[in-house]
C-alpha cells in the first residue's frame, strides 16, 4: 500500500492497466522473462501492466504482460504462482484498490478489498473497528482464544489479572488491520504516566508531518478479581473516572485530535450504556473526552437470556 501509493504521488504516474505483487520465498525459481527491480520500493518504477514478484521488502523481480485483467490472471497463472498470496493493484486516479489474495488466486472467493485512500481514524470509525473486534473476539469466552480468555471463571465472574492487557491487545490488532497508513502504539510513556493505545499516522510523512489522530484509554469494570475479591462501585466509579482523566490529559498534552475513554464491563448484570456512563457524561463533555462501552457476557447462553430480556422489556 505504502509503495503504490509512493508510486501515485509521481507526476508520472500511470493508471492504465492492473498489477499484482506477489510474496514469494528467496528461493523460487522466477519465470523466464524477468526484469530485477532492487530499488521497486522507492515509487520511481512504473507498477502497471507488470506482476511483480517479491520478498520481506517490496523489491525483486517484475514480468511485464500484455491485455487487461483477464490476461493478467493468466500470466500469474502461468508463472506457477496461483498459490502464493497476492496483492492486485486496480489503478484509477483517486479511488485506486488493493485485492489481496492471501491464499493465492487460485482461492478467488478469499479476497479482501483495500481501498489506497482510507478513511481517516475518526471516533465514528475507531468505534466501527472495536465494534467488530468485540462481536469476534470478545462478546463472550466463546469468541475468544484460551490462551486470550479474559475469565479467570467465566461461571463465578471472576476476570482474568491480565483482562486488561488481553482486551487492548486484541483491540490493537483491529486498529492495526483497519489503519494500515497508521501505527497503532501501546503502552507509550510519557511525564504524565503511560498511554494504552495511540494512533498515530507517521507512515510515508516526515517526523513534522506526524498527524496524532487518537488516543484511547481502555477499562474493564470487574464486579470480581481472579481470585474471587470483590471490588465495590465506588472502586469501579474512581477506575472509570481515571479513565477520563487519563485520556483527557494524555491526549490534550500530546496533542491528539481525539480522545476517548472505552469501558469493557465484565459485571453480572448489563445495565446499559446509558446508566453505565452517565456520572461521566457532563465532565466527559467539558474534557471533550467521547465515550464508549461495550458488555462482556459471561457465556453463550448469558448473552442469549440476556438479549431475550431486553427483547422482552421493549
Amino acid at each position: 500500500m505504502q509503495l503504490v501509493a509512493r508510486r501515485e504521488r509521481q507526476a508520472d504516474a500511470e493508471y492504465d492497466r492492473p498489477a499484482a505483487f506477489v510474496l514469494v520465498p528467496r528461493d523460487w525459481q522466477r519465470p523466464t522473462g524477468t526484469s530485477r527491480r532492487p530499488l521497486l520500493h522507492n515509487g520511481h518504477h512504473p507498477l502497471t501492466g507488470q506482476v511483480h514478484f517479491v520478498n520481506l521488502v517490496p523489491n525483486g523481480h517484475s514480468l511485464a504482460y500484455s491485455g487487461d485483467e483477464g490476461n493478467l490472471f493468466d500470466a500469474l497463472s502461468a508463472a506457477g504462482v496461483q498459490t502464493f498470496p497476492t496483492l492486485v493493484y486496480s489503478p484509477k486516479h483517486g479511488t485506486s484498490t488493493l485485492s489481496w489474495f492471501p491464499v493465492g488466486i487460485a482461492m478467488d472467493d478469499n479476497v479482501e478489498l483495500w481501498n489506497l485512500v482510507e478513511d481517516q481514524p475518526s471516533v465514528e470509525r475507531i468505534t466501527e473497528v472495536v465494534d467488530r473486534a468485540y462481536v469476534g473476539e470478545l462478546i463472550t469466552p466463546d469468541q475468544t482464544k484460551k490462551s486470550l480468555h479474559l475469565w479467570q471463571d467465566a461461571q463465578k465472574g471472576w476476570a482474568h489479572e491480565e483482562a486488561e492487557a488481553r482486551v487492548q491487545h486484541m483491540v490493537r490488532l483491529a486498529l492495526i488491520g483497519a489503519f494500515r497508513r497508521c501505527t497503532i502504539r501501546g503502552e507509550q510513556s510519557g511525564k504524565d504516566g503511560r498511554t494504552d493505545l495511540e494512533i498515530v499516522e507517521d507512515q510515508e510523512y516526515l517526523q513534522n508531518q506526524v498527524v496524532n489522530h487518537a488516543i484511547l484509554e481502555l477499562k474493564v469494570l470487574r464486579e470480581m478479581g481472579s481470585t474471587g475479591n470483590k471490588y465495590n462501585d465506588t472502586q469501579i466509579a474512581a477506575h472509570m473516572h481515571d479513565g477520563l482523566e487519563q485520556a483527557h490529559q494524555y491526549g490534550t498534552r500530546r496533542n491528539f485530535r481525539e480522545q476517548m475513554l472505552c469501558c469493557f464491563d465484565m459485571r453480572a448484570a448489563n445495565a446499559g450504556e446509558a446508566k453505565v456512563m452517565a456520572p461521566l457524561d457532563a465532565q466527559a463533555k467539558k474534557l471533550k473526552v467521547d465515550l464508549r462501552y461495550w458488555f462482556l457476557y459471561r457465556s453463550s447462553d448469558h448473552w442469549r437470556k440476556c438479549a431475550v430480556a431486553q427483547a422482552l422489556c421493549a
